[in-house]
């Protein structure tokens, strides 16, 4: 079987079946395209029909390849953890832009999403960022790498979402992430830094009507909050309200 075989026989999108070929092959797409007619090997065969297998019972294409590339950067990730969107990429972005010019805003981050920033307290006192729903950690490490002179911590609520995380701040070179283990900011007892809150929390109300492919395989936990969709943004931002040492916050949900 050769490359253009391969992509022809699949049954799947085509972009999903370069993808996931171009992974397998540890090449780039346009490697396809210009080699169509190479063999692949009885090894790589086997994988990639695996692959497609996988792809045809709806699993995300980031799943099957255990990959997704954000910020310029690949992230380890699996069904432990939410794939990362563009819309957070874009998040990440904003925060950047408040941490310059610290300043109320409100931002397209993708169709339907957005972003906002608040000014609590004197953000140019701000010392550490707290990103809390980690994740995968895309946030905190790219915030980590891109801002080397403030602190970083990371709080997810699932231990195995942590694991994920650790591995990709390890693999990045941003071992000094602080990944911590609780519900929102209670695991910052004793932070006495002036910080920045960032999050990309669980947004989506539980009716939601989501397509098979994430519903099936990403956790509910990174997605649902409640019956309006609103519970956790509306614990996360009392908390920080609430706390002498949270100057700020940026974070993702729905445009309503």
């Amino acid at each position: 079987m050769d490359i253009a075989q391969a992509l022809q026989s699949s049954g799947i999108a085509p972009i999903d079946a370069e993808t996931m070929l171009a992974f397998i092959l540890q090449r780039d797409r346009a490697y396809l395209l210009a080699h169509s007619h190479d063999a692949i090997d009885e090894a790589q065969e086997m994988r990639w029909r695996q692959y497609v297998d996988r792809r045809r019972t709806g699993e995300p294409v980031a799943y099957v390849i255990g990959q997704r590339e954000f910020y310029g950067r690949v992230f380890h990730v699996d069904r432990r953890v939410h794939i990362p969107r563009p819309s957070t990429e874009n998040l990440v972005s904003m925060a950047l832009d408040f941490l310059s010019n610290p300043k109320d805003d409100v931002r397209d981050l993708e169709t339907g999403i957005i972003g906002t920033a608040k000014v609590l307290r004197d953000c140019s006192a701000v010392t550490t960022i707290v990103d809390v729903g980690t994740g995968s950690g895309c946030i905190a490490i790219t915030l980590a790498l891109e801002r080397p002179d403030l602190r970083v911590i990371a709080i997810d609520i699932s231990s195995e979402a942590l694991e994920v995380a650790k591995e990709n701040a390890k693999r990045l070179g941003a071992a000094r992430v602080e990944f911590l283990e609780g519900d929102l900011l209670s695991p910052l007892a004793d932070l006495s830094d002036p910080f920045l809150l960032i999050s990309n929390p669980p947004y989506l109300s539980d009716t939601a009507n989501l397509s098979p492919e994430v519903k099936d395989f990403e956790p509910s936990r990174s997605l649902f909050a409640g019956e309006s969709g609103e519970e956790i943004l509306l614990r996360l931002g009392a908390e920080c309200i609430q706390s002498p040492y949270c100057h700020g916050m940026v974070y993702e949900c729905l445009e309503t």
